[in-house]
């Protein structure tokens, strides 16, 4: 590990003083590359075209409808043939539904890409590849890797940016994040900092890539570096929704029950739920059996009633896969595969008529519900949860949820959840900043063996004595 660690900070130093090798990367010719050609390339058996290409069809970057079915298909393919990023892509759809959540695999894989025998991802990162930059900068956000790599979240931020300025749009939204929620110390303020993060994801959006719609509909959701508009957050949450993005589903399907911005439409928030129901089967099953009470108790009354007819939908052909994508309880059964086309919306009125809280409408108000510490599993689950909150991982960014969660974990004295309390106080994250607090977590986690835990005290003391 330690020369993992010495090699890895070496690869940082070499980046950062931009050496070269050589002309233009492999990532940057796919990224100028037409689909066409990419799928002309992955027909014709090139790992790397065929790794890429499920990346695209994961992110839904380049206009495409995200699949999460056909980039699993595609990595596979690059990964059974040994190559790096088919194994990092592997990983990253380990990380949420359909193909996950399964953190050991996410390990498994990630751990794989990295440590690739001829080094090819480090390799290409040195020559500022754009997707090995990306890959890199999702692997030192990621917890599961530990001890073998720990986070390390400025690091990651600086192959994001890599990657982003090579023309990569995941990436680029990566970098949005960094700076609307301030995730590390920039030179600039705060408001300057998410004035640009809103600004990148903007941008973001002439690629139709969904999660730029998504966490910008968020930012008006919220009142993030503008005016809450909730207007405006349905569009972006519509136009991410109907790409394809299971989170944004979920929160449409509630705008259309709750009727937000317009009288209720059943209908519609039944159609958002079932589809969520690939990506987060518990939360959207939830909210189908609740809208499907109320439409069959016929509460939307009248609005109801006068509902133009909906159009027909098609049908998403299914792609058979090596391993299967969703649970027994989840089986294709149990809802139909219709899609929206994303042309598909409905007019909304200008005046806003619901003062509605954002967990209301984003459906997280019981996230933190029933979770008890009961068994090892129940502690698992929690804290899984507790991280995809934390990381905004599959799920909304959101604090508050996390910090529950963590503190439920607590209550049976596990280290991770201890240190990751003491870094919520330290930083002010779901919580008052306090460093005393903090401290007091981090000595917990550190008694139980947390290493992390142990740096963290250790730098504090360290700023302490200066």
């Amino acid at each position: 590990m330690r020369n993992w660690t010495i090699f890895l900070y070496t690869l940082g130093i070499l980046i950062f003083r931009q050496v070269q090798y050589g002309d233009e990367s492999l990532g940057k010719k796919w990224i100028n590359s037409s689909v066409e050609n990419l799928q002309d390339a992955s027909a014709q058996g090139d790992s790397f075209a065929q790794a890429f290409l499920g990346l695209l069809f994961a992110h839904g970057d380049k206009k495409l409808q995200l699949d999460p079915e056909k980039a699993f298909k595609l990595a596979t393919m690059s990964s059974e043939s040994g190559h790096w990023l088919g194994h990092f892509v592997l990983g990253l759809l380990y990380r949420s539904g359909p193909i996950g959540p399964d953190l050991s695999k996410v390990r498994e894989y990630y751990l794989r890409s990295f440590q690739d025998s001829d080094g090819k991802m480090i390799k290409l990162a040195a020559r500022k590849d754009p997707i090995a930059s990306y890959a890199l900068g999702e692997i030192f956000t990621s917890d599961e890797l530990a001890p073998n790599i720990l986070p390390d979240l400025k690091l990651a931020y600086r192959h994001y940016e890599v990657s982003a300025e090579e023309g990569f749009i995941p990436s680029a939204v990566q970098l949005a994040l960094f700076k609307i929620h301030s995730l590390i110390p920039f030179e600039k303020n705060a408001a300057d900092e998410i004035e640009k993060g809103i600004s990148i994801l903007k941008e973001s959006i002439s690629s139709e890539i969904p999660s730029a719609h998504h966490y910008l509909g968020r930012a008006f959701l919220e009142g993030i570096g503008q005016e809450k508009d909730l207007q405006m957050a349905f569009i972006h949450f519509q136009a991410a929704a109907n790409k394809g993005y299971g989170e944004s589903q979920l929160i449409i399907a509630d705008f259309y029950g709750q009727g937000v911005i317009d009288s209720p439409k059943l209908d519609l928030a039944i159609r958002y739920a079932k589809l969520a129901l690939k990506t987060d089967y518990k939360r959207a099953k939830e909210k189908l059996n609740k809208y499907e009470a109320l439409r069959d108790e016929n509460l939307s009354g009248v609005a109801m009633q006068n509902q133009p007819p909906l159009p027909s939908l098609p049908k998403v052909q299914e792609i058979p896969l090596p391993v299967p994508l969703v649970t027994e309880e989840s089986s294709p059964d149990s809802y139909d595969s219709e899609m929206l086309p994303s042309s598909f919306s409905y007019p909304v009125k200008a005046n806003l008529k619901t003062n509605e809280s954002s967990s209301q409408v984003n459906g997280s108000s019981n996230a933190t519900e029933p979770f008890v510490v009961k068994s090892s599993a129940d502690l698992e689950e929690i804290k899984d949860k507790a991280k995809s909150h934390y990381w905004g991982r599959g799920v909304s960014n959101d604090y508050n949820i996390a910090f529950k969660l963590f503190m439920e974990a607590s209550k049976v004295e596990d280290a991770e959840s201890l240190r990751y309390l003491g870094l919520m106080y330290l930083t002010g994250k779901g919580v008052t900043k306090d460093t005393v607090g903090a401290i007091n977590f981090f000595e917990k986690a550190a008694s139980k063996g947390d290493t992390m835990a142990a740096k963290y005290l250790d730098k504090i003391r360290s700023i302490s004595n200066n």
